[in-house]
């Protein structure tokens, strides 16, 4: 016969003294302490990368001004569309932000600033492509309505002078020749013209631009080495740039926003704003890629960041060059229709083939 006896409930170990020194106030607040001077040592670490988020959307139609010209009122509007990528590296913290955003690119700071550029020096060079780029939108928004737009240089860029020459030591690297014996030069070849109309020991006369100022400098032709009673100066010569020699004035207006990406959206914006009948058919159309003087559109920096920007914005329609269609097409992912353009005509084609909103 088995005796049945009560369980027994013994109490738990107890613990040991030692380990509960382990856990105490005192640590608890060391590990704060520590972990808060963690995260500051993140925050306070700049590492050498930028981070490239969507930027600021802008309506062209309100920024373009005309006072020579009939415009016209438009129901639509026509944005185009930046990236912003601030010029101070990101903190351990802001890296780890960045990376978790999937509008966010995060890219190394040397390919955008190179080594001995300036943030400063960046941001007037981007000024510079956007005013460019306002000139060639004029110039191609007026050609496609019509209007005789010319192309003026602006001189003889001198990019080398030849020891010996006629010109040693009287024409200077980065002088603009601007005028030879009181006829204007607009471009290298005119230049070469006016040389070759004349001999080998003739005196001639260079209005030259230095320093933003004009100078005249006279010069004895000297003899080409290679073909013989040919006169020259004696240097080599560029293009020094052109202007458009418009019909009216354009005023565009587009603040701090630099580079050259907004250019196909100018072009469209000016055509617009000249054309009795309104492109946009009252749609919220968004677009990005440079202009080329023959129209053609390209490439631009930043896809994936603004085709955010445009679905952010509300457009219907998101315009880019045939090269970002991919990229663009794949952000998307259906909540804005891409359309791929080759040149401001094709662009022209399918903002006037919609149908009103």
């Amino acid at each position: 016969m088995t005796d049945l006896l009560p369980s027994i409930e013994y109490p738990p170990p107890a613990e040991s003294e030692s380990r509960r020194r382990w856990f105490t106030p005192g640590l608890a607040a060391v590990g704060l302490l520590l972990l808060g001077f963690l995260l500051i040592l993140a925050a306070g670490i700049r590492l050498p990368y930028l981070a490239t988020s969507p930027g600021p959307v802008t309506e062209v139609h309100g920024i373009i001004e005309i006072d020579e010209a009939a415009s016209y009122d438009v129901e639509g509007e026509l944005f185009f569309l930046t990236i912003s990528r601030p010029s101070e590296s990101l903190t351990l913290l802001e890296l780890f932000e960045a990376w978790r955003d999937p509008a966010v690119d995060i890219v190394d700071k040397e390919l955008i600033l190179p080594p001995g550029q300036t943030s400063d020096e960046r941001r007037l060079q981007n000024l510079e492509l956007m005013m460019n780029s306002q000139q060639i939108a004029v110039a191609v928004a007026l050609d496609r309505l019509g209007y005789d737009v010319g192309v003026v240089g602006t001189g003889a860029l001198v990019a080398e002078v030849l020891e010996g020459s006629g010109g040693f030591g009287i024409v200077e690297v980065g002088d603009i020749v601007v005028a030879l014996d009181g006829t204007e030069i607009q471009f290298v070849q005119e230049l070469i013209s006016e040389v070759r109309a004349r001999e080998v020991g003739d005196v001639i006369t260079l209005t030259v631009s230095r320093d933003n100022e004009l100078r005249d400098v006279q010069i004895v032709l000297g003899e080409s080495e290679t073909d013989e009673g040919l006169p020259i100066i004696g240097i080599s010569v560029a293009d020094a740039g052109s202007a458009f020699d418009l019909p009216f004035e354009v005023d565009i207006d587009a603040g701090a926003v630099g580079g050259s990406s907004a250019g196909m959206m100018l072009t469209l914006a000016v055509y617009n704003t000249l054309s009795e009948n309104d492109i946009t058919n009252g749609r919220r159309i968004a677009g990005t890629g440079t202009i080329s003087t023959d129209g053609s559109v390209g490439r631009i920096g930043g896809m994936k960041q603004k085709t955010y920007a445009a679905i952010g914005v509300g457009a219907e329609y998101l315009l880019v060059p045939e090269g970002d269609f991919d990229v663009a097409f794949e952000t998307a992912d259906g909540k804005i229709e891409v359309v791929a353009v080759a040149t401001i005509d094709d662009a022209l084609a399918f903002l006037e083939g919609l149908s009103p909103s």
